[in-house]
């Protein structure tokens, strides 16, 4: 005869066979339950629901869970619901036996997880059902171990990203603090920036600051790839160019090529691996009589936008920095006029339109152009929303950085 367990027993005890816990508020179980248990040599332990949710864990020895479900109170069904889905949490698989009424009415009360059968199948019938799940606990167990396996590897990798992901929170808020906090105000000219790395940090700076009471010098950097690596070498560039040179009470403004060619044998001297380089552009602009002097390091000229929406770029050469030593740059001079705009930007913004096709490559000059009799701020505003339309625009790929000067009419 099958033996049944008591609740002790069979959760304390170990037995070479296998366990199977039936679960149900009444003692009895149907015969053809009771036959197919006998056939494979199961041991019975049966539980109610409320003791299930209680005991029932990994560590019970226990094949498989039965669960009777017909016939009961709503407080028992409610607690058989919570017994449940703890079950779902285990390694062993979950019978539910339902009446032939439950089942054709299409109940699944408990989760998809569990096997319906019907609460008055034959004997070789709920057998052959019961086999499969024994069969079938090996490579179930196995899995649960392999899982648990994986969770403890995967818990010091966690800890390890969660602290690298702070890290990162805290170098782009670091960076951020070099940018400058709002452009200076200049009566009849408005300033506009975006500032978008492609990752938490950026390989693009820029600043934009008074250097009297007649100039305002800005400048973008871009230093090769982004990310990190890219982004410690900006902090060097903000720190090493020199725009103005104070000696007492008296000093002098950096001419745009001079200041380049500091900050290219500055970083020549560091002597640096890895092909750490990088580009950038540099802006004089005398506020009273708007004559801009400009100079470029390998970085994409500025756009000059003019009042008809005409637009040009500005005919600027130059190699990167930290390549050549003794590099010279030179410094043009533009006159800007009221109506127009300056645009001084990354090669990230070429990146960031998805180009149409080989003969249209450099798609953002058209952008720019659709634009160009909106004011700066709203101009800028735009690109942005365009740039997140772009495909590809959650996974970028550069970092894209814009200065906007617009020299309003009087």
């Amino acid at each position: 005869m099958q033996t049944v367990l008591s609740q002790t027993d069979a959760l304390c005890g170990m037995s070479d066979k296998g366990r199977m816990a039936v679960i149900s508020p009444a003692g009895r179980m149907p015969d053809a339950l009771q036959n197919a248990m006998e056939q494979l040599g199961l041991e019975c332990f049966h539980i109610t629901p409320a003791q299930a949710v209680e005991t029932l864990t990994d560590e019970t020895s226990c094949a498989v869970a039965v669960v009777l479900s017909n016939d009961m109170e709503p407080p028992q069904e409610y607690i058989l619901e919570i017994a449940l889905q703890k079950l779902q949490n285990t390694a062993f698989p979950i019978v539910v036996m339902q009446t032939a009424e439950q089942a054709d009415a299409h109940i699944r009360t408990y989760g998809e997880s569990a096997l319906y059968i019907h609460i008055d199948e034959s004997a070789e019938m709920i057998q052959g059902r019961l086999l499969t799940l024994l069969d079938m606990q090996r490579s179930i167990h196995l899995l649960h171990t392999e899982i648990d396996r994986l969770k403890t590897v995967s818990q010091p990798l966690n800890s390890y990203f969660s602290q690298v992901n702070e890290e990162m929170r805290i170098a782009s808020r670091l960076q951020r603090d070099f940018l400058p906090e709002k452009p200076p105000e200049v009566e009849g000219i408005e300033f506009a920036t975006i500032f978008r790395p492609a990752s938490w940090v950026s390989g693009d700076i820029y600043d934009i600051s008074r250097l009297d009471e007649n100039h305002i010098g800005f400048y973008i950097a871009d230093a090769v790839g982004h990310g990190m690596p890219a982004a410690l070498l900006t902090m060097f560039i903000i720190r090493a160019m020199v725009t103005k040179i104070i000696d007492g009470n008296n000093y002098s403004l950096v001419e745009p090529g001079d200041a380049l060619k500091q900050l290219n044998a500055d970083m020549v001297a560091q002597e640096l691996n890895n092909f750490q380089f990088a580009t950038c552009c540099y802006g004089l602009l005398n506020t009273d009589t708007l004559r801009l002097r400009v100079s470029s390091a390998g970085h994409p000229a500025p756009m000059h936008i003019h009042a008809d929406g005409q637009m040009n770029e500005l005919d600027l050469t130059g190699s990167l920095l930290g390549v050549f030593p003794e590099q010279q740059y030179d410094t043009i001079e533009v006159q800007i006029r009221p109506g127009e705009k300056i645009l001084m930007y990354s090669d990230g913004v070429e990146l960031a339109f998805v180009d149409e096709g080989p003969d249209k490559p450099l798609r953002f000059r058209k952008e720019f152009g659709n634009l160009a009799e909106l004011d700066i701020r709203t101009m800028c505003d735009k690109l942005v929303e365009i740039i997140n339309r772009e495909e590809g625009s959650l996974h970028p790929r550069d970092d894209v950085t814009i200065i906007g000067l617009d020299f309003q009419q009087k």
